[in-house]
């Protein structure tokens, strides 16, 4: 084991994930920041409105993205050499920005139905134009993130995530100083600065990519790969937030108040798979043989599975410090937080074996059907426990459906490397 791990430490993985996990750790202190500055500066019952917002708009970006990062990420992956992912990344920037501009519309056009008749929460008609805006604006800064991800540029990658944080802090100072802060002001900041951090990200990417020439033979690659991943990635995104919008049917808006600042103490978990993500997606990307992923999952889930456990273990203290931060009014999160933290846990230390499923056995398609079936337990357990424990139900129902998850991704991966060493 020592050895194991001396091994692991040498690994320019290991250096890489350093990186990517101190650009985490800077990204999302300083967005857990602005979260929690919203939620000492808002009522529950308005944070609860900015957090399906939020929630909506987070959602919206991974529908309208169609799969189109992961699909960067890939070919980028695969064409390191010269330009030759030039005519790739213009295919992904040109789904962003038709994508965005839709998901403007969209939110704006039926922004009384969304509110109303799904969510059943009137007061968020108002907020779902802006929720539009911000769905614009982080699909086009995920174009150079999921770029500097393929190319494996994690100083850049890094950079962009903390840049956008850095000026929504700026922005909301601005917005105390005036006394101007609503959950519309505050919806509008969290749009415009990813939106002008896109705009500066063009100081280093090459501007070839506007002008490249895209062949028939490259989009139908894409869209090869794409399709799957596209679906995948919809039911993914729906799947992953479902527990907030059955929360909303279920309860007022100063109990989803209470579970939008669980949900955002537990949120640097994501963040860590996240930045695990950024470096195993990339080389399971490139690996071509089977013993080479094999070796690197091994070393890969022993990593992430130790430090998500040392991280998790100093969240405690943090999210206890928040609570008391935040005031008496959200003294109810810190049991669901508990259970979500749990939950994350095991999610965030899968994150290896997810990436060899994905990108190594190229197997998107497994995760769409494994996606819909997490959606129905959440659906079933959810109708089930929230009504009857509140934010508890609500965080007890994430945990059970990553359990499922799990399980599942499990059983996927023993059955591919059995099927290639037969």
């Amino acid at each position: 084991m020592r050895q194991l791990i001396s091994q692991v430490l040498k690994t320019a993985t290991f250096r890489q994930t350093v990186i990517t996990t101190i650009s985490t750790f800077a990204s999302a202190g300083l967005g857990a920041v602005f979260y929690l500055l919203m939620a000492r500066l808002m009522p529950p019952s308005d944070y609860g409105l900015f957090t399906l917002a939020t929630t909506s708009a987070l959602m919206a970006i991974s529908i309208a993205d169609l799969g189109s990062g992961q699909s960067l990420i890939r070919f980028a992956g695969q064409n390191l050499a010269g330009h030759g992912y030039f005519p790739f990344a213009l295919i992904s920037l040109r789904l962003k920005v038709i994508a965005g501009v839709v998901s403007l519309a969209a939110f704006y056009v039926f922004a009384r139905p969304l509110a109303n008749s799904l969510l059943h929460q009137p007061a968020l008609v108002s907020l779902m134009p802006y929720a539009g805006l911000a769905t614009l604006s982080m699909l086009l800064i995920s174009f150079p993130a999921d770029l500097a991800r393929g190319l494996q540029k994690f100083l850049l990658w890094g950079g962009i995530q903390i840049g956008s944080n850095i000026l929504r802090l700026a922005l909301l100072g601005g917005l105390f100083l005036g006394a101007l802060i609503t959950p519309q002001s505050s919806l509008l900041i969290f749009a415009l600065a990813p939106l002008a951090v896109f705009f500066v990200s063009w100081t280093w990417l090459d501007k070839g990519i506007l002008h490249s020439h895209i062949s028939s033979d490259q989009v139908r690659h894409f869209w090869s790969f794409n399709r799957w991943t596209a679906a995948f990635i919809i039911s993914s995104a729906i799947t992953s937030r479902l527990d907030t919008f059955v929360s909303a049917r279920y309860l007022g808006l100063e109990q989803l108040g209470i579970y939008g600042l669980a949900t955002t103490m537990a949120t640097f978990m994501p963040q860590l798979s996240g930045a695990f993500g950024a470096v195993t997606s990339a080389k399971f990307a490139s690996f071509t043989d089977a013993d080479h992923s094999a070796r690197y999952l091994k070393k890969g889930l022993l990593f992430t599975t130790t430090i998500s456990l040392v991280v998790a273990a100093a969240m405690i203290p943090t999210a206890m410090f928040v609570i008391w931060f935040t005031g008496g009014a959200y003294a109810a999160s810190l049991t669901p937080f508990l259970i979500l933290l749990s939950a994350l846990v095991l999610f965030t230390s899968l994150t290896p074996l997810r990436d060899s499923i994905f990108y190594y056995h190229a197997r998107p398609d497994l995760f769409l059907w494994t996606s819909l079936a997490q959606s129905a337990v959440i659906l079933l357990v959810g109708s089930q426990l929230i009504p009857r424990f509140g934010v508890v139900g609500s965080s007890l129902t994430v945990l059970l459906s990553l359990v499922f998850l799990s399980i599942v991704n499990i059983f996927y991966y023993l059955r591919l490397t059995a099927a290639k060493g037969s």
